[in-house]
């Protein structure tokens, strides 16, 4: 029998990971399998349903904003060798082509990415093909949720022999893709820049999430290149400045140091950003003009206060949406969204939800509670859109809401995967059972909702149908409405009793629309071709004067409105209108308005001068004639008047 050696032997020493050219956390795991391979199927279920949600909207064309961006946009319509031109303008440049015409709206729009890929389409598939583009929303959209999916396993990694259908991850991603709130950015094709904006935005963040996981450098700058695409698609991926480094803290724990130091990529981002952004609109975030455009400056005669009252009415609104998605529409405007003061309970309610939603999350932070982190994303993304610190042009917006949602996705994953089970970890299975229960119920009422809402955004009568219904207090809706009323249904239709119904519905809602906001020039427009439509209708002259006669003296030189109005006029002339009445109607709004009141001796002499036409030579016109070419000093059409009048009176 040997005898025991009770020598101790020497520690034999195993190579040091870094000495093997591999980390730790690579020592220590197995390769594991590549997201694809291991979420092929919610994936799949993911993108499925953004098609099923919205595969309606493969058969809609060109509705609303698709107008400046797409079908009516100079620089979008040339195809690929427009690209260069989107890039280096505001992005309703190609649509108004006059740099003047820009500053009727609030702000500056820099949106290019989202531009060049309507170009990109109209350069590879040709013109007029909005299928195409409602495809490629939908297929983007489809993404995103995949996306969010991919950044929610980061806060609940999948656990073994968990059923993939209630993960946390697949829930979150499962109500995003459902909400109802996304429709207006999905079934709107120019809704494509929100939806740029945050895919990318999320890929920058799954970036930098990784360059935390695996020390790669380069990754870091693959979120800032993804950023800088954000940036480009829309503005308010900036806020994703903060957000990026917000999550890294929240998940990794990182010290500050290491945020700090992974910020620098995002920041060269948003630099070249602002630089591009500056160098296309030749400012910051204002052109140093004043908007007197009650629907582009809604805010417009408010007090401060107000101003910030009404504000906080829609940030509550917003949250409302999420919770609460019904009724939607896509007119916020005045005044569907009311003007309110501080003695508003919704106002005031508003506010201290935000305080103690604030101060709550900002207590729970250090405990990496999700919640909090939900909040702080939401008040970080929904802060650009707010109106608080940049104009918006409009009170609120659903669409503005796509990139906050997320929060609230996130929440609902929190509560129905995590909280609710354990409420109720008491009772076997039953807390699996009632949270698919709760999913199911939620997920299905989201769907059913997106599902009704769709349709609306076929064509621009059913869209603005919709809106009358929902914002009867908006002008816009109420003018927006007529026009399409009057474009797609009454100059196309033959038959008189149909169109004498039409007049009836334009004419109430063209008058709700001036009653809400008497100086909204797009309804002026509008009851000047309805008091034409009335006119055919009941031949009454002097209605349809005194209505020519309002509108003109609002908006004399609108480019809209005056060549109607002057094709109208000879139209009258020449075609055996009362010449009598013709000839007065001139005379008051030509030489008694434009000339005495207004001193306006281009609209007088242009307004008189329709009352030549008649061939009927009334002595008062040909001398009203004379003295404003006299003061434009045109002598020898003064002559020639004064003659004329002299003949008359003969």
């Amino acid at each position: 029998m040997a005898a025991k050696d009770n020598r101790k032997r020497p520690v034999e020493k195993k190579p040091s990971p870094a000495a093997a050219g591999t980390s730790p956390r690579q020592k220590a795991q197995p390769a594991q399998p590549g997201f694809w391979r291991q979420h092929w199927l919610p994936a799949l279920v993911l993108a499925g349903l953004a098609f099923i949600l919205y595969g309606a909207a493969l058969q809609y064309g060109y509705i609303l904003d698709d107008q400046m961006v797409y079908w009516q946009n100079a620089y979008v319509q040339k195809g690929f060798a427009g690209i260069r031109d989107i890039f280096g303008a505001d992005s309703f440049m190609g649509y108004f082509q006059k740099k003047e015409n820009l500053n009727l709206l609030e702000g500056g729009r820099y949106r290019p990415l989202s531009l060049a890929t309507f170009a990109a389409e109209v350069g590879i598939f040709g013109k007029d093909h909005p299928g195409i583009s409602h495809f490629i929303n939908i297929l983007l959209y489809g993404l995103t949720g995949i996306l969010l999916y991919r950044i929610v396993l980061n806060f609940f990694p999948a656990k073994e022999g968990g059923r993939w259908y209630f993960s946390p991850a697949f829930i979150a991603a499962l109500v995003f893709v459902a909400h109802p709130l996304h429709s207006e950015a999905v079934a709107n094709i120019k809704g494509r820049d929100e939806i740029l904006a945050l895919l990318l935005s999320l890929a920058a963040l799954q970036a930098y999430l990784k360059s935390f996981d695996t020390g790669r450098g380069w990754l870091g700058w693959l979120a800032g290149l993804y950023l800088l695409l954000g940036m480009f698609s829309k503005e308010n991926a900036l806020t994703f400045l903060a957000v990026l480094p917000f999550t890294a803290w929240f998940l990794q724990k990182a010290p500050l140091r290491r945020i700090g130091s992974g910020v620098i990529p995002l920041a060269v981002a948003a630099l070249v950003f602002i630089i591009v952004r500056y160098k296309a609109l030749g400012f910051m975030l204002d052109h140093g003009k004043a908007v007197g455009d009650l629907m582009n400056n809604p805010f417009l005669g408010m007090s401060a206060s107000d101003k910030i009252a009404t504000i906080f009415l829609t940030l509550g609104w917003y949250v409302k949406l999420l919770f609460w998605p019904y009724p939607l529409t896509h007119d916020y405007y005045p005044y569907h969204v009311p003007r309110v003061s501080w003695t508003d309970w919704k106002a005031l309610a508003s506010l201290g939800m935000y305080l103690v939603l604030g101060i709550w999350a900002v207590l729970n932070l250090k405990r990496r509670r999700i919640p909090a982190y939900a909040a702080v994303y939401w008040l970080l993304t929904l802060s650009i859109v707010s109106n608080l610190f940049v104009s918006v042009g409009t009170f609120m917006n659903e669409r503005f809401a796509f990139m906050p949602s997320v929060a609230f996705s996130l929440l609902a994953a929190w509560f129905l995967a995590e909280k609710m089970p354990a409420w109720f970890k008491e009772l076997p299975h039953r807390p699996y059972v009632l949270g698919v229960g709760v999913l199911a119920l939620l997920t299905g009422a989201l769907s059913w909702l997106t599902i009704r809402r769709v349709p609306d955004w076929k064509d621009a009568l059913s869209l603005n149908r919709s809106a009358v219904r929902t914002s009867p207090n908006s002008a816009r809706s109420h003018c927006f409405y007529v026009t399409a009323l009057y474009e797609n249904v009454y100059l196309k239709t033959k038959d008189p009793a149909e169109k004498a119904g039409l007049v009836d519905t334009m004419e109430y809602h063209i008058g709700r629309s001036l009653e809400i906001n008497p100086d909204y020039g797009s309804a002026l427009v509008m009851k000047g071709a309805i008091a034409a439509a009335r006119f055919e209708q009941d031949h009454q002259m002097d209605k349809l004067f005194h209505n020519f006669g309002m509108v003109m003296e609002k908006i004399p030189n609108n480019a809209n409105f005056r060549p109607f109005f002057d094709k109208y006029m000879q139209y009258l002339a020449t075609s055996g209108g009362n010449p009598n009445k013709i000839n007065s109607f001139c005379y008051t709004l030509g030489y008694e308005y434009f000339f005495r009141n207004r001193n306006d001796l281009k609209n007088a002499a242009a307004v008189l001068e329709h009352a030549l036409a008649t061939q009927t030579e009334d002595e008062r016109v040909l001398q009203a004639l004379t003295e404003v070419y006299a003061t434009q000093g045109n002598m020898a059409k003064s002559a020639e008047m004064a003659e004329r009048a002299r003949k008359a009176a003969e």
